[in-house]
């Protein structure tokens, strides 16, 4: 009996020893660098020149009185606006299509996938170089049904569009592969009995689809909004947040106001602000689905 014991125990400590590790990760990379983040934010700090002196409140009133932080989330609000309803919608339309029991369904689940796992880094260069004004071929085959060419990623009115339509069709296949989830979750039954009650496609979508892969719904809005928000690569890799600033969201702001410019105490009191909005528009999308999670 005392040898179960002794194992039992030495079992439970063998157990913390290999939670260790993961522990060790959490605090040395998650949670020292987000307390020191929080305690920078109230001090001028350089890259450069390191703490130059406490400073309180001091960024976060000027974030608020800053034009170009103001400008930059605007840009944003816009980005989002333009990501978000597409990456649901056509979630909701590609997960509903690949569901059904129809053959070269699952092949084309694939296709759809794939920029998933593609680095977002190389999908920005392959559709900038698609997107060339001068050479890249999507101008070229609209020149040649007599359309002008379109200076998509250099005109102020269609740079940020066409990001984010790039950035849709890198990441709808990861919502649409929720939403297929959460279809085969969903009752037959249901279906069946709306049917024999002489139900339409139309109302049984509304009425029993959509409530019931709600907390799918749920997670890829999120997710979406989080992806719009703190956009960074594409901004990055294919326009540099022009032209005209008309792409230079906030992620990319604050990235050149710690990095370039070396004011690293304000780009972290911009990202704790950004992090506290973040907070607050996860928690009103989940309000909006009227559920308790």
């Amino acid at each position: 009996m005392k040898t179960r014991i002794q194992g039992n125990k030495a079992s439970k400590y063998l157990l913390i020893l290999f939670a260790v590790p993961a522990l060790l990760n959490f605090l040395v990379f998650r949670y020292l660098p987000i307390f020191w983040a929080l305690r920078t934010s109230f001090y001028d700090y350089s890259l450069l020149a390191g703490f130059r002196g406490f400073i309180g409140l001091g960024n976060y009133v000027t974030i608020f009185q800053d034009s170009a932080f103001l400008q930059s989330m605007g840009v944003t609000l816009r980005y989002f606006l333009y990501y978000v309803p597409s990456v649901v919608i056509l979630a909701l339309i590609l997960g509903m299509f690949v569901s059904l029991p129809k053959p070269g369904v699952g092949f084309l689940r694939a296709i759809i996938f794939i920029p998933v796992v593609t680095s977002f880094v190389v999908v920005s260069i392959v559709w900038g170089m698609l997107l060339n004004k001068d050479v890249g071929m999507v101008n070229a085959i609209l020149q040649n049904f007599g359309l002008p060419r379109i200076p998509f990623l250099m005109n102020t009115k269609t740079a940020l569009p066409t990001v984010a339509l790039i950035s849709v069709w890198k990441n709808v296949g990861y919502s649409m592969i929720i939403i297929v989830a959460g279809l085969k979750g969903v009752d037959k039954s249901l279906y069946e009995s709306a049917y024999l009650d002489g139900a339409s496609s139309l109302r049984i979508y509304w009425s029993i689809t959509l409530p019931m892969i709600s907390r799918q719904l749920m997670f890829i809005t999120i997710w979406a909004t989080l992806q719009a928000f703190q956009s960074f690569v594409p901004i990055q890799t294919l326009t540099g947040g022009g032209p005209n600033k008309a792409t230079n969201v906030i992620v990319y702001h604050i990235y050149n106001i710690g990095f370039n410019f070396g004011r690293m105490g304000y780009a972290i009191s911009m990202s704790i602000v950004l992090l506290v909005i973040l907070l607050l528009v996860s928690i009103i999308q989940m309000k909006m689905f009227k559920r308790d999670y």
